[in-house]
């Protein structure tokens, strides 16, 4: 439990540090954003020609193949003009936030699992960054992508990090727990020799 609270407080580090870089550099990271899709778009294109043309015989070139050229296309329409291509990844980020923080708010308040409050936060957040895209939508494009992917990811890192020490929180009070009942069962170990002592010291009644 120790290691896993470490390495959730470390994940969440990092998702703060990457956020304020985001935020530091918007524009940036919107340019950022969109070649990354870009990146993305072509290795599942070589994907899925790769595995259209390995199952052909079973009849999946064809399927596989058209998705293919068409991922392939899309990414090579990004990497021509990523600066026009910004709008529609603003809607697409936009739909991604208001999906991811409906899943995060409503697992969190069904599950109530531990630090549950946390993502409960998480998510109202990344529905009202998703809603405000929309509000924005197409003024700021260029700029709010970027923002509003940092702002999402310090909303993550923070509650990364309050799982973390929630889990911490709970290693320790059961850590004290059992302190607590190792010194209760030495109290009562030396209480039933002291008993057990003056028994023996009792003389036996005729």
């Amino acid at each position: 439990m120790r290691r896993i609270s470490t390495q959730l407080i470390f994940l969440g580090s990092v998702y703060l540090i990457l956020g304020a870089t985001a935020l530091a550099f918007a524009s940036a990271a919107t340019l950022a954003s969109v070649m990354v899709l870009g990146v993305v778009l072509f290795c599942v294109g070589i994907a899925q020609i790769v595995y259209g043309i390995q199952g052909r015989k079973d009849g999946q070139l064809w399927p596989h193949l058209g998705l293919g050229c068409l991922a392939l296309v899309c990414a090579a329409l990004i990497a021509r003009n990523p600066i026009e291509n910004t709008l529609g990844l603003t809607l697409a980020v936009s739909f991604l936030l208001i999906a991811s923080g409906l899943t995060k708010f409503i697992g969190a308040v069904t599950e109530r699992s531990l630090g549950w409050g946390w993502f409960a936060g998480s998510g109202l957040i990344s529905l009202l960054l998703g809603g405000l895209i929309l509000a924005t939508f197409p003024v700021s494009a260029f700029w709010t992508i970027g923002t509003l992917v940092g702002v999402d990811l310090v909303a993550a890192g923070i509650a990364t990090m309050g799982l973390g020490i929630s889990i911490k929180e709970v290693r320790e009070d059961l850590r004290e727990a059992g302190l607590n009942s190792s010194k209760m069962n030495t109290v009562e170990r030396r209480r039933y020799d002291r008993d057990r002592d003056d028994d023996s010291r009792t003389p036996p009644l005729h």
